[in-house]
């Protein structure tokens, strides 16, 4: 990795990488990440600590691929750890085949309460949990915005995007075997729709989510495996 202190950012270039950025932000949760490439973390244990993670930095994936992210000791915890704050962003980043246990809690794809913003994000994989279980986010008080999940979840109290929503889900899909986009709303917007393969198909939910990323660097588009790939805008 590099860091720059000017911008307070690593640059991660490989997994050692991303692990050394992990142990720094629990330290300073305002230290920022960029993937530089796609990042293989099998055989790397990935851990985020106790439930007062709050991130506050940005995590730019830049559409690149996190593969191998597997956890079997997760507690009301996700990529991302417990809490992402009001001024934390992550956007841009696929996480590919996760295979997830929340052992002593709840476990979610990125994140366990979100109150920043989750932009064109995706997760594919399994994920269990001693408790609930979410494709997302546990928590949405803050935005969501053309994410998707793809692949299994417990099927209790379970959301494909997020398990309770107070603030705003916009253009979100999911596919796999949730009921739902959200468990449970309270009073906040959603707009998430299940991929059916009939009346909705991926190719739908790629004109949905990239009608919401006018302003982003990075659009969807349908990939050789029939799911959504990110792509730098051109």
């Amino acid at each position: 990795y590099i860091y720059d202190s000017n911008t307070n950012t690593y640059t991660v270039y490989n997994a050692d990488g991303l692990l050394a950025w992990n142990e720094a932000s629990q330290k300073d949760e305002s230290i920022n990440c960029t993937l530089a490439t796609d990042i293989d973390l099998t055989g790397k244990e990935w851990t985020r600590s106790g439930i007062f993670t709050f991130y506050s930095g940005v995590f730019n994936g830049q559409g690149h691929r996190i593969t191998g992210f597997n956890s079997s000791a997760m507690n009301n915890t996700g990529f991302l750890g417990s809490l992402l704050s009001e001024r934390g962003v992550i956007k841009n980043l696929q996480l590919i085949d996760v295979n997830l246990y929340g052992s002593s809690g709840s476990a979610a794809g990125i994140v366990e309460q979100n109150e920043g913003q989750i932009i064109a994000c995706s997760v594919t994989g399994k994920i269990s949990a001693y408790g609930r279980t979410c494709g997302i986010a546990d928590l949405n008080y803050g935005s969501i915005t053309a994410c998707w999940f793809d692949g299994t979840l417990k099927d209790y109290e379970s959301g494909a995007i997020v398990r309770f929503n107070y603030n705003t889900i916009t253009s979100c899909y999911w596919g796999g075997n949730a009921e739902r986009g959200e468990f449970r709303n309270f009073g906040g917007t959603v707009d998430a729709t299940k991929v059916d393969g009939a009346t909705v198909k991926w190719q739908t939910a790629v004109d949905g989510m990239n009608i919401a990323l006018t302003d982003n660097d990075y659009q969807w588009a349908l990939g050789t495996d029939g799911l959504p790939v990110l792509q730098k805008k051109q």
